[in-house]
């Protein structure tokens, strides 16, 4: 799940544009990771977008290069942007089982995915640095099954145990900035 944070407050015009930004940086970040976007199941969320992920593309790939990736075509474009104009994005990372019907993707997990992205503790972090331009919260499952045990270039240490409580969601995520 990506979201824009503080898209709402935008006019009509910079909403386009950083839809365009969007978009265009996140098929970088998975043409960089090597996985095809044709094989992905992308969702418009307005403000967002979320990307369901086959099974055999690897945690550590999205973990590793897809995020990375992201977080660079995000501060790229910032460097350039100006202030008015610069994106800043909330992203979740969660794994699980869903469910499709005619007019979109359900299932528990969308909805955690959701809730993570959307908690409090992300939109805290965000504020609490005003030089984070992408901010990553996975899933207790993310973090105990991948994390955790710093495969690759993944340091465990960078993340922060957080509670995220919002509708009928109370759980463990772990926070980093991208």
């Amino acid at each position: 799940m990506i979201d824009v944070s503080g898209f709402g407050r935008l006019d009509n015009s910079r909403q386009l544009n950083l839809r365009a930004v969007l978009g265009a940086s996140v098929r970088a970040a998975f043409r960089a990771a090597g996985v095809a976007w044709f094989r992905l199941a992308v969702e418009d969320r307005g403000d967002g977008m979320i990307v369901l992920v086959p099974a055999r593309v690897s945690k550590l790939d999205l973990l590793g290069r897809v995020i990375p990736a992201l977080a660079a075509a995000v501060r790229a474009y910032n460097a350039t942007a100006g202030t008015a104009a610069r994106i800043r994005l909330r992203v979740s990372l969660h794994a699980g089982e869903v469910l499709r019907d005619a007019a979109g993707w359900v299932g528990a997990d969308v909805n955690l995915a959701c809730r993570l992205v959307n908690g409090e503790p992300a939109y805290q972090w965000l504020r609490a640095d005003d030089e984070a331009d992408v901010v990553l919260v996975v899933s207790d499952l993310i973090y105990q099954g991948v994390v955790r045990h710093g495969y690759r270039q993944v340091d465990p240490d960078r993340f922060t145990p957080v509670r995220v409580l919002a509708k009928e969601v109370d759980v463990t995520a772990w926070l980093r900035t991208a």
